[in-house]
């Protein structure tokens, strides 16, 4: 007798075949290593630290990517920029995934008028402009984002320098997850308006299980193929929206710095260092990449109507 086998492990086999994935799955895992394990690295310096004798200077063995304008080492502030920056893409989407799903499984499963009402909310703010709705929001957060960062510190006792930059991304975490989720509810609705009509959901109803229980226990579980895809492929995109904001000095504030500060000052200063832009941006460039193939390959693993083999 033939040994069965579930989804995950196709899914996995699949995936492993699939080369640009596999590739682009070991860039993100470097990555990740560099940004969050490397800084604790004794030979990586200070990213605050300033020598205006040695400014803009070009790659060396004390300074690998070189330095800044201020002379403040290139390569521990792109790795301290890589933090901020992936920090807002997981988090943030994950806040974007989370209301997403509870809200596009609740509308599809209610049906009828509930379903209408939620999805005509869904689409005026389709019809706003979303970077505007973005920007607004993050406003209308900042003030009682910062009175948190105060409670914080008279409650823990630490340090402001550490606990201030975590605590001033808090504005950007709720502003973009708490916009980003319009597209997930689309696609997890229509994921759930297809499989409540299946026989699993009609025997579970027979039994007398409650709404709510057939909803997460027998429904939602079978869209984490969709909501899997959606993540990796969305990560990328808020990710570039936090370049756009602090392009424009609306998202990460000095001191702290991400990879879209980096490249607005390696824009600014593009004449005489080019290396302050050149890392940042391959950087950058390497994850989007790398979470995009990761996304398409993830997309034909976990379906088998468009797997290759």
């Amino acid at each position: 007798m033939e040994k069965g086998t579930s989804l995950w492990k196709d899914a996995w086999h699949r995936l492993a075949h699939n080369r640009a994935a596999i590739v682009s799955l070991g860039v993100l895992i470097v990555i990740l290593l560099l940004c969050f394990i490397g800084p604790l690295m004794p030979f990586v310096k200070s990213p605050t630290a300033i020598n205006l004798a040695n400014s803009t200077a070009g790659p060396s063995a004390a300074h690998w990517f070189g330095t800044d304008q201020l002379g403040r080492d290139l390569f521990s502030r792109v790795l301290y920029g890589g933090q901020v920056s992936l920090l807002v893409g997981i988090v943030a989407t994950a806040v974007a995934v989370f209301i997403g799903v509870i809200y596009g499984a609740v509308a599809g499963y209610a049906g009828g008028k509930i379903d209408d009402l939620l999805m005509r909310f869904v689409d005026i703010l389709f019809a706003l402009p979303f970077l505007v709705l973005v920007i607004l929001f993050a406003l209308v957060v900042d003030k009682p984002a910062s009175e948190f960062t105060e409670w914080v510190i008279k409650t823990t006792g630490f340090e402001r320098d550490r606990v201030a930059p975590i605590t001033t991304l808090i504005p950007l975490f709720i502003a973009i997850g708490s916009i980003g989720w319009l597209t997930i509810a689309r696609i997890v609705r229509a994921q759930v308006m297809a499989f409540k009509k299946q026989e699993f959901v009609e025997a579970a109803v027979s039994l007398g299980l409650s709404r709510t229980r057939i909803l997460f226990r027998h429904i939602l579980p079978n869209v984490i193929g969709p909501i899997i895809i959606y993540t990796t492929l969305a990560v990328p995109g808020i990710m570039l929206l936090e370049s756009v904001l602090s392009f424009l000095g609306l998202g990460v504030k000095p001191p702290n710095s991400s990879w879209g500060i980096l490249i607005k000052e390696g824009a600014d200063r593009m004449e005489i260092s080019w290396l302050m832009l050149f890392f940042p941006s391959l950087f950058f460039a390497s994850t989007l990449f790398a979470l995009n193939f990761l996304g398409d390959g993830l997309r034909d693993a976990l379906d088998p109507k468009s797997a290759k083999d």
